[in-house]
């Protein structure tokens, strides 16, 4: 290899580093039903544990009524450090009748879905911070306990 080429060699290599930092992280989230799994779902002959065993575990089951399921996928993707894009999701609500045969399928718009602020209050807890060289000085200064086998016996 001659010195004419280790430049163009190492232009390559930071090019292809480049470009490769320009593709999207893509992550899915969740249970993203497609529609070949959907159509073996029956509304009126199917029951839990067929909707368990062809669409899997409900993503979330509601709160005030567990014969309603729901399943929650998303596809997400993320250039570099910017904020993730949510390119497909898709949102079923399975209810079941008190019998458990699914009693209806539905959809639910992603546009119905509300994004949720985490709190940023923090709960009071009892005693005091300490600091991280407290903390190893605290450890230093405290005597190593000396396992006694005797006395578990």
């Amino acid at each position: 290899m001659s010195f004419k080429t280790s430049p163009l060699l190492l232009a390559a290599g930071l090019a292809a580093l480049a470009v490769s930092g320009c593709t999207p992280l893509v992550a899915t989230r969740g249970n993203l039903v497609d529609d070949q799994r959907l159509s073996k779902v029956q509304v009126g002959t199917s029951t839990r544990d067929d909707v368990r065993g062809v669409l899997g575990t409900p993503t979330a089951t509601g709160t005030v009524d567990p014969n309603t399921w729901y399943y929650i996928g998303r596809v997400t993707e993320q250039n570099a450090f910017f904020t993730p894009e949510v390119v497909k999701q898709r949102i079923l609500r399975a209810r079941f009748d008190p019998e458990g045969k699914l009693s209806a399928m539905d959809e639910i718009s992603g546009d119905e879905a509300q994004d949720i602020e985490p709190n940023e209050r923090i709960t009071p807890t009892v005693g005091r911070d300490v600091t991280f060289i407290e903390q190893i000085l605290g450890n230093l200064s405290r005597p190593a306990k000396k396992k006694d086998d005797k006395k578990k016996k």
